[in-house]
């Protein structure tokens, strides 16, 4: 059984790429103080590709997503403020190091205006962060991408093509995405979440 198991690892990590489409999700919130706010996930996929260490105990895919934000209503006051929230949630069955480490890289383009990983990328802006985290195993450790503040009744962010690699993993790694819209009036202060189907890296 245990070379039948290391068998699997090893055909995981040097197997061939493989892309799936994660289904849309969208939810609308009539917040205390009268305004509607919606938070749609869109266009997510992930694409597995086989890691360049040709490691069994690294994982590595591309994923695509797009979160949208929109307010509409008539609320009592005006809304003062307001931000969107975009990234994963990471779970690894067994740590086999010291602590696990999340790698995200993501070159934005012009006209493009986000936060990616506590790094502000600004118009024709190359943002390429490394986040290391230490999780215990069989915990769940959230990866923000991206925040955008509200300027309007309408934001949205797109990530694309951005590389998370998890190393020192053995077992599945399942991400779940989120999106959260956050909102503050003078009489109340919202948040709106929508989260993605668990899919495995």
């Amino acid at each position: 059984m245990p070379c039948i198991a290391a068998a699997a690892l090893v055909a995981g990590a040097f197997g061939t790429a493989s892309a799936d489409p994660v289904a849309d999700s969208s939810r609308a919130v009539v917040t205390d103080d009268g305004w509607q706010v919606r938070v749609t996930k869109a266009a997510e996929n992930l694409d597995r590709v086989p890691n360049l260490a040709g490691s069994p105990f690294t994982r590595e895919g591309f994923v695509r997503l797009e979160a949208i934000a929109d307010i509409s209503g008539k609320g009592r006051v005006p809304v003062d403020s307001g931000s969107m929230a975009v990234g994963y949630e990471i779970g690894c069955q067994v740590d086999v190091s010291n602590g696990l480490t999340v790698g995200l890289s993501a070159a934005i383009g012009p006209n493009v205006g986000i936060s990616v990983g506590g790094v502000n990328a600004g118009a024709s802006a190359l943002a390429i962060p490394n986040v290391s985290f230490a999780p215990k195993p069989g915990t769940i450790t959230t990866v923000p991408l991206a925040t955008k503040k509200l300027t309007g009744a309408h934001a949205s962010v797109t990530l694309d093509r951005i590389q998370i690699k998890i190393d020192a993993c053995m077992g599945p790694v399942s991400l779940r995405s989120y999106a959260i819209v956050s909102t503050s009036t003078a009489d109340a202060d919202n948040s709106v979440a929508v989260y993605g189907n668990p899919i495995w890296l």
